[in-house]
């Protein structure tokens, strides 16, 4: 097949399916890996696709208004000198308080999606943990039917508050039609797609027995339908429960009667009007609940024709059979008429996870909405804004490690961003030797004739750029280290030192072995996180570097376990 229309094909692929992977992607197009990581490479610089961790995703949807891009801005300074109001999409107020802050001192409301925070006037959301218990119960009834009565589940969950509300409400349902349900494995997998494959994979390959697999929102959900197919299960033997139906990619899956037997819709058209019109009602000073209840519903693939028709090969909701069976907490003008109302001139919207369909077809469903009644709509990118902060805290804290290493120093540094960073810094130095199995670190070192540099060989793991395996755990058994930088997913009080890649733990447990003094980096983001596999107790940590946004009471924690802490200054 020509090149060309190859490339062709995988857009085609990628976007019909959400989410494709390397290995599945060269079996269908009869071509090596190798050809295929090229493609994707092409197409990411491109901007036709974007490259994810073992595969590739979607770009932005093409069909969103340029208005819907329109004054898109990364300085907080600047959204809250221009808008009237702000509705907050999933904020963390570790990374993003200091926007909230700015818009309190300007008086500006402030309405949650999802999350609320402390000075926000009101929530606007779903109840999650009825939503996921109703979810959950028609699970247990599938899986009484169709699954041998027999429920596994592996729960793809996240941090923020909501989000564990939907896990516990599915558990919990599940449990009330099936009490002998166990939870094999719950993860957080970080609400992205990428993650969710990996994850899944992993846990499939140690707990093959999982029957059910429950996922926050569709982009989770993509990442662990991937990881089914490419470990090649039969779907009468695994059933995927979605929360969002935020889409085209779950809701065409769901219509395909594969893997998703049900999913959870939260209907971001109705939610994006009900966002408005609370804004609305702010801004003119009225009287708000604390929390806006948006409409929910369980559908199946015969249930979806009941609320979205297929219109051109994309999924538009029945708005007049919608609202016919559907309680909307506010009146949401289908027409958009302003009604003769006093109306904010500017609107600012701060969207985090701007790759998901739900905030893609929130800004969307915003943005027409707020065109029709003639306010202007402002976006701001939070995801990004907070990606741009962890870099900076995580050069501040490679910039403080680094002051740790003397000439003489034997040091082993450990993979990852932090690390690469650390490299960077070290690079003009010289009379040190440097121990990695991370290909990024020894790039950055491999031109510096004044240190010894030493990789630890081994099998070369493509999507991390990581040396593992046996090779690489007999070189470190051999040696001896002053100082070892290391990295890892997860740190929590209770689980230790976790990690998601499974073939990475016994590297990183052998480098804590060859060093006299384990150095932990990490940024607040962290902490209070439990991946799959323990990689160690706290006990093995001698210091820490970290941000000043980690919280008091984790610090002091930490140092209660004799666990020396540095923080690098942002």
């Amino acid at each position: 097949m020509p090149t060309a229309n190859r490339l062709d094909q995988i857009i085609a692929l990628v976007n019909m399916q959400g989410f494709m992977s390397v290995s599945e992607l060269s079996a269908r197009f009869g071509v090596s890996e190798v050809t295929i990581r090229k493609d994707l490479h092409r197409l990411d610089g491109e901007g036709r696709l974007q490259r994810r961790y073992g595969g590739a995703v979607p770009v932005q949807k093409e069909s969103m208004p340029e208005m819907a891009l329109h004054g898109l801005v990364a300085d907080s300074r600047i959204l809250s000198a221009e808008v009237d109001v702000i509705i907050a999409t999933a904020v963390d107020p570790r990374s993003d308080r200091v926007l909230l802050d700015q818009a309190a001192r300007r008086q500006i409301p402030i309405i949650a999606e999802s999350v609320g925070a402390e000075g926000m006037a009101t929530v606007v959301s779903v109840d999650n943990y009825q939503a996921g218990l109703d979810l959950g119960r028609w699970a247990g009834a599938f899986a009484r039917e169709s699954l041998g009565g027999e429920a596994r589940i592996l729960d793809l969950t996240y941090s923020l508050a909501n989000t564990r509300a939907r896990s516990d409400g599915f558990i919990d349902g599940v449990r009330s039609v099936l009490p002998s349900a166990t939870v094999s494995l719950s993860i957080n997998a970080q609400a992205r797609c990428e993650t969710a494959y990996q994850v899944t994979t992993d846990a499939l390959s140690v707990h093959p027995d999982i029957n059910i697999i429950f996922a926050i929102n569709d982009a989770t959900a993509a990442g662990a339908l991937q990881a089914c197919r490419d470990a090649q299960i039969p779907p009468e033997r695994l059933a995927v429960f979605t929360f969002g139906l935020e889409g085209e990619t779950m809701r065409n899956e769901l219509a395909s009667d594969g893997f998703c037997r049900a999913g959870l819709a939260m209907f971001p058209e109705i939610v994006a009007r009900v966002c408005i019109e609370a804004a609305i009602l702010a801004y003119g000073g009225g009287d708000l609940p604390p929390t806006f209840v948006t409409p929910h519903a369980v559908l199946t693939p015969s249930a979806l024709s009941s609320f979205y028709e297929n219109q051109a090969g994309s999924w538009r909701l029945r708005w007049d059979e919608s609202l016919e069976l559907l309680d909307a907490p506010l009146p949401i003008n289908v027409d958009s008429s302003g009604n003769g109302r006093s109306l904010p001139s500017h609107i600012g919207f701060v969207v985090a996870y701007r790759e998901h369909e739900w905030y893609q077809n929130l800004q969307l469903a915003m943005t027409e909405y707020t065109a029709a009644l003639g306010i202007d709509f402002v976006v701001v990118d939070a995801d990004q804004n907070v990606r741009d902060e962890l870099t900076l805290r995580k050069n501040s804290i490679a910039a403080l490690a680094a002051q740790l290493v003397a000439p003489g120093d034997v040091i082993i540094i450990d993979v990852g961003q932090v690390t690469t960073c650390l490299a960077v810094e070290l690079a003009k130095r010289s009379d040190i030797i440097v121990i990695t199995n991370a290909v990024s670190v020894f790039d950055a070192l491999r031109r510096n004739p004044g240190l010894d540099l030493v990789s630890t060989g081994g099998l070369l793991r493509a999507d991390s750029q990581t040396l593992v395996g046996p090779t690489a755990e007999s070189v470190l058994r051999d040696l001896r280290a002053d100082k070892l930088f290391l990295t890892t997913s997860g740190i929590s009080l209770e689980f230790g030192l976790s990690h998601t890649n499974l073939a990475e733990v016994s590297v990183k447990q052998a480098m804590i072995r060859a060093a006299r003094e384990v150095i932990l980096l990490a940024d607040h983001t962290k902490f209070e996180q439990e991946a799959v596999v323990q990689v160690a107790g706290l006990d093995a940590v001698d210091r820490l570097i970290t941000d000043n946004a980690l919280p008091a009471s984790v610090r002091l924690d930490l140092t209660k376990l004799g666990i020396e802490i540095m923080m690098a200054s942002t």
